[in-house]
């Protein structure tokens, strides 16, 4: 075997090393590439999926298209976080970081700008109650280094708030009541369906358990395709013991 052939194998190992490294660390380095990313004056970072705005980490600049943030005792783990980035009405997909460990660093990596068009939606619950939404993100076909998959979601804990940039055409996002509980199986109602550009969408209670009833026939709901009726007294039954009267939907910019 070759000097040169050994060299490129130790190369190539200490590679595989570095990108299964894994620290836990409260400080994140970004780095954004594309021609746009020195368009982005006000950065937030969503960690872990967690979408509400309040929790989002505003970043500090760190030089041109980098930030940092800095979580005090909020550490994240390498190995499991996920990121993705807000700016306006533009957002990323979701990353992994790679794990600097000799200066303990989590550094990320996300292309500017996806293509596409990203809404805002604002709800309302009458009367008002916790309602919560989930959105499964794809990887964006356009990223530099491929994305990961991931999940997001939220708790309105007085029945109202908005889903920031969200992408209908590449993304699901369901809406439910009550709060958000990671280990819940089943969806809620699928938001893709229902929400227009123009107007409000005003869904009265009736109308949720007819989505709902859709949803089930057309198999979007994590099962075969049916048309149970228990599963229509459940809708009813919840929705009437939460007094649930109406929920509005609108495209806000």
């Amino acid at each position: 075997m070759t000097h040169l052939v050994i060299k490129t194998l130790v190369c190539v190992l200490l590679a595989a090393a570095a990108a299964q490294a894994d620290i836990t660390t409260p400080h994140v380095k970004v780095l954004v590439t594309g021609k746009r990313c020195s368009e982005l004056k006000v950065v937030y970072l969503v960690i872990n999926g967690d979408d509400l705005e309040d929790r989002w980490v505003k970043l500090d600049p760190d030089g041109t298209c980098r930030w940092k943030a800095d979580l005090g005792d909020g550490t994240i783990s390498t190995s499991i976080a996920s990121f993705s980035f807000r700016a306006g009405l533009i957002r990323s997909g979701c990353q992994k970081a790679a794990a600097d460990e000799k200066e303990l660093l989590a550094n990320v990596e996300f292309s500017c700008c996806a293509e596409g068009t990203f809404r805002n939606v604002r709800v309302k619950i009458d009367p008002p109650m916790a309602a919560s939404y989930v959105r499964y993100v794809q990887p964006f076909p356009g990223d530099r280094i491929p994305g990961v998959p991931c999940r997001e979601a939220a708790t309105f804990a007085h029945g109202h708030g908005a889903i920031s940039n969200a992408q209908f055409e590449d993304e699901k996002v369901f809406f439910d009541l009550g709060a958000f509980n990671p280990k819940r199986q089943a969806f809620g109602l699928l938001l893709n369906d229902i929400v227009v550009d123009d107007g409000v969408r005003i869904l009265t209670r009736d109308g949720v358990v007819y989505r709902l009833t859709v949803q089930r026939a057309q198999g979007k709901m994590r099962s075969a395709p049916s048309l149970s009726p228990n599963a229509i007294s459940l809708d009813i039954k919840k929705l009437g013991d939460l007094k649930f009267e109406r929920a509005e939907f609108q495209v806000i910019k």
